[in-house]
């Protein structure tokens, strides 16, 4: 749970200072291309809820193991993620590849079908970089 936690709060805090544009300082971590989409419910279930419980999505590198992105789902189910390495750098974006995808919140299976909730189990894969916005279809 602390990973999680600390997972999270690297992502913002990189989200953030990328988004503020204020430091000249270059960001470190993999070349990273901007991932944008959207959440969308199939069969009930809804995004708001997920806002508002704080959800975020995830995605795993399949091509770089460990390589991880991360970013909150808004009351609308749109997201951008920004990557956090293990080494403590990162960027916004993810990195280029095919990326598997969960949904992170603690006590979501009560908010979305479980195996949204697993890298393994979801089923759900994205290429990076994508000429559209991603849509990540779930239901509950």
């Amino acid at each position: 749970m602390r990973v999680v936690i600390a997972f999270g709060l690297a992502v913002s805090a990189i989200i953030g200072i990328t988004n503020c544009g204020c430091g000249k300082a270059k960001a470190t971590g993999p070349a990273t291309v901007p991932v944008r989409g959207k959440i969308v419910f199939t069969k009930g279930g809804a995004v708001k809820t997920l806002a508002d419980k704080q959800a975020r999505i995830e995605l795993e590198s399949v091509d770089q193991p460990g390589i991880r992105a991360a970013g909150p789902i808004q009351e609308d189910g749109t997201f951008e993620v920004a990557t956090v390495t293990t080494e403590g750098g990162g960027n916004a974006g993810a990195v280029p590849g095919t990326h598997r995808v969960r949904i992170d919140l603690e006590g979501a299976e009560r908010l979305v079908a479980p195996q949204f909730l697993d890298f393994t189990k979801s089923g759900i894969k994205i290429k990076v970089p994508s000429d559209q916005p991603v849509e990540v279809k779930i239901w509950r």
